[in-house]
């Protein structure tokens, strides 16, 4: 029998795989700010998604003014309409844009480390990125619930997402079911689960009510061990960090 632990007195240790997460819209001023033309027609595109990624952590995208895009990005109102034909095609080429910078910020496996830690490693790129870029990511799932184009992106990223997972942690273990398709299944299907407790967390949707009181950090180990149980059918090893382990009830001593 598992014993129980009171997780929210008891965290677990962080380690080095804890990532760091890149705002979009730190990424998109410094790409701005690496084209030196001065009137360069991307230079100023750039500028103007950057505004939008920003404007839209501290308003939904309903409430998102094309006079604050601009006014953000010290340009005039007009400006925007050079380069954007609507707010709508605006928010989508930023969607867009996001997705393929989520690609390039997936985090590298280390050999040299368990695939439980790897799996670590996964969901704290996962979750952190989903924080430090909440406000697009609402902008994507809300507006995907009138605009196909949206719903298609958001779901296109997440068989991305999931297919690089499964390709990075099958090189390095061998699930017992030997059934790909269920395994799949299984790794999408706990990975909707933390998609809801981060959707809750950082309201996105309506959530289930579900008041999460624990260290987000606490949160990252324990769906890395949902995601490890789905793939390889058991608990990861003790050996990797006992006292991070025991600080869930779910692995048994």
């Amino acid at each position: 029998m598992a014993r129980t632990v009171n997780v929210s007195s008891q965290q677990p240790k962080l380690k080095p795989w804890m990532v760091e997460a890149i705002r979009f819209a730190t990424y998109l001023d410094a790409a701005a700010n690496a084209i030196r033309k001065s009137r360069s027609g991307e230079k100023t595109s750039l500028k103007l998604l950057a505004s939008g990624a920003r404007l839209l952590e501290d308003c939904t995208f309903q409430d998102l003014q094309i006079e604050q895009v601009a006014s953000d990005a010290g340009t005039a109102k007009g400006t925007f309409y050079i380069y954007f034909e609507s707010k709508d095609i605006f928010l989508q080429d930023l969607a867009r844009r996001y997705c393929q910078f989520e690609q390039q910020t997936l985090p590298v496996m280390n050999s040299q480390e368990s695939t439980f830690l790897d799996t670590c490693r996964w969901v704290a790129w996962y979750e952190r990125t989903f924080a430090a870029n909440a406000g697009i990511i609402r902008c994507i799932v809300q507006m995907g619930e009138t605009v196909e184009t949206m719903r298609t992106l958001w779901h296109e990223r997440n068989e991305r997402v999931t297919a690089r997972i499964l390709n990075d942690l099958l090189t390095r273990l061998e699930p017992k079911s030997g059934d790909l398709h269920m395994v799949r299944l299984a790794v999408r299907t706990a990975g909707g689960m933390m998609d809801q407790s981060l959707f809750n967390r950082y309201r996105i949707q309506t959530g289930t009510g579900l008041q999460e009181k624990e260290d987000p950090e606490f949160l990252i180990v324990f769906h890395a061990i949902l995601i490890y149980r789905a793939i390889v059918g058991e608990n990861p090893p003790r050996e990797v960090n006992p006292e991070m382990l025991d600080a869930i009830a779910l692995i048994p001593r």
